[in-house]
């Protein structure tokens, strides 16, 4: 047995206990901006920049702001992990800290292995104390398939609050992005986030948050963006997100 089966047999008995977890209870919250893809490169080290802001009419729903910041690295070609600070404005409110969050990915297909590219997204939500929030569990399948000149990625997550704190429910979530690699400084593309409300009593359609925008990535030296604008498709979304990623890799 090589040393990736060994780590798909061990990986699918973790997922397996999560799942078990994760369905004891949970709630969502704000809405994601990155799409991950299951590809990792061992040795990379990269610092990253996270943000979005809203924009709407209603005043309870404009001007949102999320922005983290992290620091990741690839510790092998299937293993790796980020660390990273966020800070939250609430429509009306200041910009505070709110969390610390530690994220680790694994890829279990390559492309060209299967039919699809296959990994695997968990993150642990260390909420701040000045908030009184509950700490939140996300994990869920990264799937990503290259169909001609370009590349379809979604990512399925799960949330599961965790603490005295906690909301029920198991929330669910979307991540969609089809992406044209017309070169590598501009790959534009489209991306769908969503948000269904808990697995066991989905929100009415009204009440779902769903969004859909353009996009645009890019790498320019070590330098890469992802940077679009999303509308919102229900009553319950803003009108707009503008959203941001930025991520400079550091060669040691």
């Amino acid at each position: 047995m090589d040393r990736r089966s060994g780590f798909r047999r061990v990986a699918g008995r973790a997922i397996f206990v999560l799942a078990a977890v994760a369905l004891q209870a949970s709630a969502v919250e704000a809405a994601a901006i990155k799409v991950y893809s299951p590809k990792i490169e061992q040795g990379e080290t990269e610092i990253e920049y996270q943000g979005y802001r809203t924009f709407d009419s209603d005043s309870t729903k404009d001007h949102e702001q999320v922005h983290k910041v992290g620091l990741g690295y690839g510790i092998t070609d299937w293993w790796a992990v980020e660390v990273k600070g966020s800070w939250k404005r609430d429509p009306g409110g200041s910009t505070d800290f709110n969390a610390t969050e530690f994220e680790t990915r694994f890829e279990f297909v390559e492309e060209g292995e299967a039919f699809v590219s296959l990994g695997l997204l968990v993150e642990y939500e260390l909420a701040d104390d000045r908030h009184a929030g509950a700490d939140e569990l996300k994990f869920g399948p990264l799937v990503s398939k290259e169909i001609g000149n370009t590349t379809a990625t979604a990512n399925i997550i799960f949330e599961r609050q965790v603490g005295a704190n906690r909301a029920g429910g198991v929330g669910f979530t979307y991540r969609l992005q089809e992406r044209w690699r017309f070169h590598p400084h501009f790959e534009p593309g489209i991306e769908a986030f969503g948000n269904l409300g808990p697995i066991d009593n989905f929100n009415s359609p009204n009440r779902q948050e769903h969004m859909i925008g353009p996009v645009a990535h890019g790498k320019i030296g070590e330098l890469s963006y992802d940077v679009g604008y999303l509308f919102g498709a229900t009553g319950a979304t803003a009108d707009g997100t503008l959203k941001a990623i930025l991520e400079y890799e550091i060669e040691f």
